[in-house]
């Protein structure tokens, strides 16, 4: 059980690192067209925030609400064709900087549908549950000393080797939002909520200086 907490926990700790990863890199392309707005004055550098918001939208209600991932995918593939008209009027670096970004970002949502649907150790599972189930027995049956301390004994392990298990599950999918709301042991999307809101101001400026 010890073996299979600590394993989920590692998980759970690089999954809470993800959405703010994601954020960072939405940011990131954002201040490029930024950038190439200041700059160039191209209308597509303010499609590419548009796009932008779009994605971390698309990301949040598929995390919420369990939404088809080609979504999001597809919206993150959607950034290519604003890139091809970037390509030849900025510097070869950006360039590369912007197609980095959009792979990393590929990489974090396909790094948290992993998550998802993958279960830690199954077998490992069932072990645990066997051996919580045979020590409880074996309690059960076992003469400690008066009924009392007896199953006031046995309701405390009992409580702490199912919670455990209850535990153990709950972190394996750190994503997975009952009904669309985070539950206690689901990763807090708010970095994520907090960029949209940011993207979105930050593209109306655009539109008013435009």
């Amino acid at each position: 059980m010890g073996f299979m907490l600590a394993g989920t926990t590692g998980d759970f700790k690089e999954a809470e690192r993800l959405p703010g990863e994601l954020a960072a890199s939405l940011e990131t392309v954002a201040d490029e067209c930024l950038i190439i707005d200041a700059e160039l004055k191209l209308p597509e550098a303010r499609q590419c925030v548009a796009q932008l918001v779009e994605i971390g939208n698309s990301v949040h209600r598929w995390l919420l609400q369990n939404q088809d991932l080609d979504e999001v995918m597809a919206n993150l593939r959607a950034l290519n064709p604003l890139f091809t008209v970037f390509a030849p009027k900025i510097q070869a670096g950006f360039t590369t900087r912007l197609k980095s970004e959009q792979a990393s970002m590929r990489r974090l949502v396909i790094r948290m549908d992993t998550m998802r649907r993958t279960s830690y150790v199954s077998a490992g599972y069932l072990i645990a549950e066997i051996t919580a189930l045979v020590i409880l027995v074996l309690l059960v049956i076992t003469q400690i000393g008066e009924i009392t301390p007896t199953v006031l004994v046995v309701g405390v392990i009992s409580f702490l080797l199912f919670y455990a298990l209850a535990l153990i599950r709950d972190l394996d999918n750190p994503f997975e939002y009952h009904d669309g709301k985070p539950g206690a042991a689901d990763v807090n999307l708010e970095v994520l909520e907090h960029s949209e809101d940011r993207l979105r101001g930050l593209l109306t400026t655009m539109g008013a200086s435009a």
